[in-house]
């Protein structure tokens, strides 16, 4: 949480510390880079709030707010010397819709790693005496030569190609990768098919869910399933009915291509679950809002605070869905 009093308390000392600005590109996936602009004369690299900034060579202005109510564009100018910036350009898409973050602190609250002997003469460094973040977006490059790359920066609000908020919801699709650990966290127990049959009878059992049910008779809603964690298929076993195995695939991440879950509904079954549809059914979603009741509860909710987090993961509420809609319809940050 930001000091406020802290750094406006300086401001008003007769001989405040000088401020300097730091700067943070978010890569995204890729990191950060993180520098700054060699304020009044220092060359050497800026430790702050444990993190290295390092100095480039950069002109930047056009942050302050317009007289007539505009929204600012400033203007990030850096030293193209022997074409270290062009030769990112290709890779990063011109920074295009990539976020920019201006820190301004005074240097007494920088950490102590600057100093002499890692000694901070002023006081102790404090990061959350900085003022607030000035938080901008690349709009365009507007120049590139031998000797300069310039870049237009605008805030969230004027950014092209963007959705507010980020990702738009539909009133019976769900965008989510199912059992993705981001939107969806679904962990339960398999439930159905895509086409919502299910595989023992329980839960919500309304209009869109069929009365059939691949184990009718041999297990009740506790005896099918037990547990979360389940094992990997190996050619190794011999699979019987109600048998529930994961695959993971290569290429796993748990938000954009988690474990698939597999239900075997033949006896003496040695097949692989991706291959073989007859003996293995996959536990999936149909995406609609009557499948996401199917796994999170039987009751549909008009308000929001519905389906609540345990931890990380979803967990059934007798509220039902957020909104009556989808889980993950909360704020997210845009990056």
């Amino acid at each position: 949480m930001k000091n406020t009093e802290k750094h406006i308390n300086e401001l008003l000392e007769l001989e405040p510390s000088s401020i300097i600005s730091l700067y943070k590109i978010n890569l995204k996936d890729k990191g950060d880079y993180l520098f700054h602009a060699g304020e009044n004369g220092y060359r050497k690299k800026i430790v702050f709030d444990g993190q290295s900034y390092d100095f480039y060579p950069i002109k930047v202005d056009g942050f302050d707010m317009q007289a007539g109510g505009g929204l600012p564009r400033p203007r990030m100018t850096f030293s193209n010397y022997q074409g270290n910036i062009s030769m990112r350009l290709d890779f990063f898409e011109d920074f295009t819709n990539y976020k920019v973050t201006r820190i301004k602190t005074f240097v007494k609250f920088i950490d102590k790693e600057n100093f002499p002997n890692n000694i901070n003469p002023h006081e102790d460094p404090d990061p959350d005496a900085s003022f607030t973040e000035d938080v901008f977006f690349v709009n365009q490059k507007v120049k590139e030569d031998d000797a300069v790359v310039e870049f237009e920066l605008v805030s969230l609000l004027e950014l092209e190609n963007a959705n507010i908020p980020a990702r738009v919801v539909y009133s019976n699709n769900c965008p989510w990768v199912y059992r993705s650990d981001i939107g969806c966290r679904y962990t339960g127990k398999p439930i159905s098919d895509n086409k919502n049959k299910r595989f023992v009878p329980s839960g919500y059992n309304e209009i869109m869910v069929g009365e059939n049910v691949y184990f009718e008779d041999e297990f009740d809603a506790e005896e099918f399933a037990p547990g979360t964690d389940y094992n990997e298929w190996t050619i190794n076993n011999i699979y019987s009915k109600g048998d529930v195995v994961k695959t993971t695939p290569f290429d796993y991440d748990p938000s954009l291509n988690p474990s698939s879950i597999y239900v075997c509904v033949k006896d003496n079954t040695r097949s692989n679950p991706i291959f073989d549809r007859e003996s293995w059914r996959l536990d999936e979603c149909d995406k609609t809002i009557c499948g996401c009741r199917l796994r999170f509860s039987d009751i549909s909710a008009e308000e929001s605070g519905g389906g609540k987090r345990q931890g990380e993961d979803w967990i059934e509420s007798n509220k039902g869905l957020p909104f009556g809609g989808f889980p993950g319809i909360e704020p997210y940050e845009f990056k």
